[in-house]
């Protein structure tokens, strides 16, 4: 089942990014003008996340017990579904939500899904928070989920 739908999300990726240049910057060519706050562009861009924070869960045999927080032990990449507006000119993102593989940097275990909305370009960094799941074999999935915040950068 885990294999299937990494399938489908890079099938996904595949389609949505051959529609335009996944890996070059954004132009104020790609972006129609419009005169409303909310109106602009939506494009799949590329984004990467590091995780400020990290809150898990902890069940020891099998109960609730508290939640572990970790700092700077996640990072994350993959595609996102972004909104771009043009301002004075040049292209700027208003808000994204993406789809990204996440890789643990200093725990157990290595890889998992990570679901994230990020808003705000501040000096080309976007706060982010997320919900993901890391793939543990033979582990019930109430352990496995996780919450995080921190930065993103949609390029």
């Amino acid at each position: 089942m885990k294999k299937l739908l990494l399938i489908f999300a890079l099938a996904a990726l595949v389609t949505g990014a051959s529609a335009q240049s996944f890996f070059t910057p954004v132009t104020a060519d790609q972006l129609k003008s419009g005169e409303k706050a909310l109106t602009g562009t939506f494009l799949i861009r590329p984004e990467f996340t590091v995780a400020g924070n990290v809150i898990k869960p902890v069940f020891i045999d099998g109960k609730f017990s508290s939640f572990d927080v970790s700092f700077a032990s996640r990072v994350g990449f993959g595609a996102s579904y972004s909104l771009y507006k043009l301002v004075n000119d040049q292209p700027y993102n208003l808000y994204s939500f993406a789809a990204q593989l996440s890789l643990a940097t200093a725990e157990r275990p290595n890889m998992g899904i990570l679901l994230t909305a990020s808003a705000f370009d501040l000096y080309g960094l976007s706060p982010s928070v997320g919900i993901g799941y890391d793939f543990v074999k033979d582990s019930p999935i109430k352990q496995n989920w996780f919450l995080m915040w921190g930065l993103g950068k949609t390029f």
